[in-house]
C-alpha cells in the first residue's frame, strides 16, 4: 500500500471593513499574535 503525506494548508483570511472595522479586526489578530497577519 502507498504512503500518502498530508500537508496542511493554513486558512487564508481576507479582511475587508467600513469605518475601521478592518483595522480593528487586524489590530486584534495582531494583539493576539495570530501568525502570519
Amino acid at each position: 500500500m502507498a504512503k500518502t503525506s498530508f500537508t496542511p494548508n493554513p486558512a487564508k483570511i481576507r479582511v475587508i471593513g467600513l469605518g475601521g472595522g478592518g483595522c480593528n479586526a487586524i489590530t486584534r489578530m495582531v494583539r493576539e499574535e495570530i501568525q502570519g497577519v
